[in-house]
């Protein structure tokens, strides 16, 4: 029932917008163009969902192999015709307006006032704006990696790890990724800030774990002077797939901790462990996925902390920022910094340093990108390092946080 309502809104807002171009050009060059390109979007659109349907495969695992650009050229299309409407809207609301007024004062009429082509004009005009920062987004904007540097203090740190400095990534989607090249120019990039530490906070595939067969090679390469260790995001359970048994879901869970294991990671699933230098230490404590709402919730706090001293600096790993504002930051255990991503900062956005931070994903997380600090705990919520659905970046670019821990 949802499919059939949206492919009739496409259709009226395809009818509804293209009465712009029409009354510039009536069908001219380049109404035909305008068509044309639509017909090819839902054309390849189609063939490639009917292919995927009558191969029997499933439309999650090749989403990015088959549908993906199409899908992005469709949004960028009912991008441009929906703000189209809207301008046609507002000159449709005056006409008949003044249609009303027209036959109240007895000058009947007995049609409209036709479109203008200003308004024409200006609606396709304002329209087109967006287009070429969506096109960047999806062709150069999902592998515009960035550094974010942050500097945290807190006098829980032992004075050994004064200066400590760690590296955070996290939702890589390898299910996703394409261009190896720019994967491994991030890795370079990651391995350049030469951090103690690495933590990745979840989401290393969209749906199975065999998406990360190919790329093992190029993660396993990032280094770390102590360690790296990876927790579980909602994307890595296998969820959001249909799975012939229980059994399967299970070797491939199975199967992403061994990946995990083979590019050098140590998983934590509500457990922790201790990072020692000169009978000093800091303690990293790694949470199964929690989220607010329909989201998993399968973190044990108890357990995860379990054998942990008050005084130690905690550094939490949990994929979803909502368990820092639902659970963790209320908790009777101080958690000195806690890491996360999830949100993807949406990928779409307006971030000017010290000037603007936005995206529409406020509206949905209160904490949805860069570093927090409430009643003496910090959250990182990190932008994520590949795309979801969407296969691009506007704004909001792909994250690599290093932060460096100062003693106070």
């Amino acid at each position: 029932m949802g499919w059939i309502v949206f492919i009739i809104i496409l259709i009226l807002v395809e009818i509804y917008a293209f009465q712009a171009f029409y009354t510039l050009n009536r069908f001219n060059l380049f109404s035909k163009i305008y068509v044309s390109v639509n017909l090819i979007v839902f054309i390849v659109l189609i063939y490639r969902c009917w292919n995927i349907y009558a191969r029997q495969l499933s439309f999650s695992d090749l989403f990015y192999d088959y549908l993906s650009i199409p899908f992005a050229l469709l949004f960028v299309l009912f991008s441009l015709k929906l703000i189209v409407c809207f301008n046609l809207l507002i000159e449709d609301f005056f006409r008949v307006i003044k249609y009303l007024i027209n036959n109240f004062n007895n000058e009947y009429s007995s049609s409209f006032q036709g479109r203008r082509n200003f308004i024409s004009k200006i609606a396709i005009l304002i329209g087109s704006v967006p287009i070429p920062f969506v096109l960047f987004g999806i062709f150069k904007g999902r592998y515009n990696f960035k550094v974010f540097r942050y500097e945290i203090e807190s006098k829980n740190l032992p004075e050994e790890f004064d200066g400590y400095q760690l590296t955070h990534i996290s939702d890589i989607h390898a299910g996703s990724l394409v261009n190896r090249k720019k994967i491994q120019y991030a890795v370079d990039l990651i391995n350049k800030q030469n951090s103690d530490l690495v933590l990745f906070t979840g989401d290393f595939v969209n749906n199975k774990s065999e998406e990360l067969a190919d790329w093992t090679n190029i993660f396993s390469r990032i280094k770390s002077k102590d360690g790296k260790f990876s927790i579980l995001g909602n994307h890595d359970y296998g969820d959001y797939v249909s799975w012939k048994s229980e059994k399967d879901k299970e070797e491939n869970f199975n199967l992403l901790l061994r990946f995990q294991n083979e590019m050098g990671f140590k998983v934590l699933m509500n457990e922790n462990t201790r990072i020692s230098r000169n009978n000093e230490h800091i303690s990293i404590v790694g949470f199964e996925n929690w989220g607010k709402g329909r989201f998993r919730k399968s973190a044990d706090i108890s357990k995860a902390c379990s054998g942990l001293d008050d005084e130690d600096f905690k550094i939490i790993m949990t994929h979803d920022p909502s368990h820092w504002d639902e659970k963790l930051k209320d908790y009777k255990t101080h958690f000195d910094l806690t890491l996360s991503g999830h949100t993807h900062g949406m990928q779409f956005g307006i971030e000017i340093p010290g000037f603007i931070k936005w995206s529409p994903v406020k509206w949905v997380y209160k904490h949805w990108a860069g570093l927090y600090h409430e009643d003496g705990q910090y959250l990182n919520v990190n932008r994520g390092f590949g795309v979801l659905a969407f296969p691009g970046r506007v704004g909001i670019w792909p994250e690599i946080s290093v932060i460096k821990l100062r003693k106070v």
